[in-house]
């Protein structure tokens, strides 16, 4: 597990393979412990703004063809499987960390757990 922490915003975990997508998407490694700094804020919002946007909507496609496919040839409600939770879900409390962190002039850490 990752831990995200700014003094801007309460920490939080994310699951290695959550925060790997995180991470790269922000251009950096996740294999270490890291900092965004805060004169770096602004570049990673943005990279991580526009993942959030494209995951978003490759969900929603996935959710418009998961409602047809669940609708049936006859029209009736058949078994709906639930999705997994989007990306662009995932990516939400970090960029809130980011925004609240970009606001009070302070960095952000990760660092593995354990």
């Amino acid at each position: 597990m990752i831990r995200f922490m700014t003094k801007a915003a309460a920490s939080f975990v994310m699951l290695d393979a959550t925060a790997k997508d995180v991470l790269k998407a922000a251009g950096f490694d996740w294999a270490n412990q890291g900092i965004w700094r805060v004169e770096r804020l602004d570049e990673v919002i943005a990279k991580l703004q526009q993942a959030h946007d494209l995951a978003a909507t490759q969900s929603q496609r996935q959710e418009q063809a998961q409602a047809l496919a669940d609708a049936g040839a006859d029209g009736s409600e058949g078994g709906a499987q639930p999705l997994p939770v989007g990306f662009h879900k995932r990516l939400y409390p970090v960029l809130e960390m980011l925004r609240a962190a970009k606001a009070a002039n302070e960095p952000v850490v990760w660092e593995h757990e354990g």
